[in-house]
C-alpha cells in the first residue's frame, strides 16, 4: 500500500479525519493546535501501534500530553473536569513537545515513534 494512503488510512481509524484534511496540515500539533489530548490522544497512539505496527515503546506520552484529567487532589480533577476554562489557565501548553501530523506520518512510515 502506498505510503500516503496508509497515512491517510489511520487518519479514519484514529478519529482525526475532522481535524487532517490535506498535506497543507500536515504542521498541525495535536495537543497545542488542536486540543487533542488524554483518551482521545492515547487511543491515536495506541492505533498507530496496534493497527499500523508502529513501535511506540521509546514514546514518552507525558512529554507530549498532559494527563487528562490534571490535578493534585480528587477534588481538583473533578473541578477541572466539570469545568475546563479552569484547566487552560493552570496548564501552559509550552511543558509539552508538540506532536504533528507529520511526526505521525514519519512513524508509519519508519515503523517507530520517539
Amino acid at each position: 500500500m502506498p505510503e500516503n494512503n496508509t497515512f491517510n488510512s489511520f487518519i479514519n481509524d484514529s478519529g482525526l479525519s475532522d481535524y487532517y484534511k490535506s498535506n497543507s496540515d500536515l504542521e498541525l500539533r495535536l495537543y497545542h493546535d488542536l486540543n487533542i489530548y488524554g483518551d482521545i490522544a492515547e487511543s491515536c497512539i495506541e492505533t498507530l501501534s496496534d493497527n499500523y505496527g508502529v513501535d511506540i515503546s521509546s514514546f514518552r506520552f507525558g512529554d507530549y500530553f498532559p494527563e487528562e484529567f490534571s490535578g493534585k487532589s480528587h477534588f481538583q480533577k473533578m473541578l477541572f473536569s466539570l469545568i475546563p476554562f479552569l484547566r487552560a489557565s493552570k496548564e501552559d501548553k509550552a511543558d509539552f513537545k508538540p506532536l504533528t501530523f507529520l511526526m505521525l506520518k514519519n512513524a508509519i512510515d519508519k515503523g517507530r515513534l520517539v
